[in-house]
């Protein structure tokens, strides 16, 4: 079974104050909007702030999308092909930049040597000043992105950046962190790090969130990162690079593979790829994630393959769904996609 891209691990800018986890009382905001411009809903959170004091995870929604000691909220896009097109980063409401860096490299991070980032884990990153003890910080900007400059007044919605992969990240995606008098406070529950009510959980919580931006939420327990078709073996760092979504291929195809990228995986879950030819022949094979969850992201990737039938493939539609099933849980498809073959 292919194994994951990888281990990743967003952190604060080291020039930004150090938070501690104290707990305070659930938090009355300005209230912010979202901090991406997401068209299309090209856009997913695929970790939220880790809830949980100890080695175990545990999200706003008493859920398991985050991982050990995830300090904010991750905004994914599809890959590094969206990225290079501009996803802007939004000012969640008026305010006064404070800090920033910027010209650091996006780059996938799990290809650099270990401590090449050290005290830039962060990457290219924003720190917005809103008064009254709120502030909010922008991480893993694009390098050359940055429109704004320290001392500069920001308003509500203001583009302030693009998405990038600068500093400590391995996919390009927005770490954004908010917090109030030095406290980081998670935009979901309201509360600090750690001291999330577990006997309120709901995933429709959004307690500093605008209604606009609780109109754009919705909260999912695994992220299918992205799925489809190529005719070679794929591997991670292609996928994350957007090859691999042929809608396309000719009867000569060398290989026919299907392939998925997921975020979120628990030890016991069922992931199942399956692959539809166009005279009703095809399969599945299911992937059982047979490893405890540990301090990383718990990215892995998956595929499945034929084997060409002599000299062409047969002509027409080809299917490929993705279903997952979490242990005490209904199985559910999450993703399908359709190929021609010409």
């Amino acid at each position: 079974m292919p194994q994951p891209s990888g281990r990743f691990r967003t952190l604060a800018l080291s020039v930004f104050a150090t938070l501690t986890l104290g707990g305070i009382a659930k938090a009355d905001g300005p209230p912010f909007d979202l901090p991406v411009d997401c068209p299309n809903n090209t856009c997913s959170i695929v970790h939220y702030v880790d809830h949980d004091p100890g080695p175990e995870i545990l999200d706003f929604a008493c859920g398991t999308t985050t991982y050990d000691g995830h300090r904010g909220t991750d905004f994914s896009v599809p890959d590094e092909a969206t990225m290079l097109g501009g996803v802007a980063v939004r000012s969640v409401a008026d305010g006064t930049v404070v800090a920033l860096r910027e010209g650091v490299e996006d780059i996938d991070s799990g290809r650099l040597s270990k401590n090449s980032l050290d005290g830039i884990e962060c990457g290219n990153g924003v720190l917005i000043d809103h008064a009254d003890g709120w502030q909010s910080q922008y991480c893993h900007l694009r390098r050359g992105s940055v429109a704004v400059k320290k001392g500069d007044r920001v308003i509500r919605g203001q583009m302030i950046a693009e998405i990038g992969m600068s500093g400590q990240a391995t996919f390009p995606h927005l770490h954004f962190n908010l917090r109030k008098d030095d406290q980081l406070v998670d935009p979901f529950s309201g509360t600090a790090m750690g001291a999330s009510d577990q006997n309120a959980c709901s995933t429709d919580q959004a307690a500093l969130w605008s209604s606009e931006a609780r109109a754009q939420l919705t909260y999912h327990d695994i992220t299918l990162y992205g799925h489809g078709f190529s005719m070679a073996r794929p591997n991670a760092s292609d996928l994350k690079r957007g090859y691999g979504k042929q809608t396309e291929l000719p009867r000569t195809s060398p290989g026919l593979y299907f392939w998925a990228y997921l975020i979120g995986a628990n030890n016991g879950d069922v992931i199942r790829l399956s692959l539809q030819t166009p005279n009703g022949k095809g399969g599945h094979r299911d992937f059982v994630i047979d490893q405890p969850d540990d301090q990383g992201p718990r990215a892995k990737w998956f595929f499945i393959n034929m084997d060409r039938p002599g000299a062409a493939w047969p002509a027409g539609n080809y299917s490929g769904e993705v279903t997952f099933t979490r242990p005490g849980q209904q199985a559910r498809m999450i993703g399908q996609t359709n190929l021609t073959i010409r």
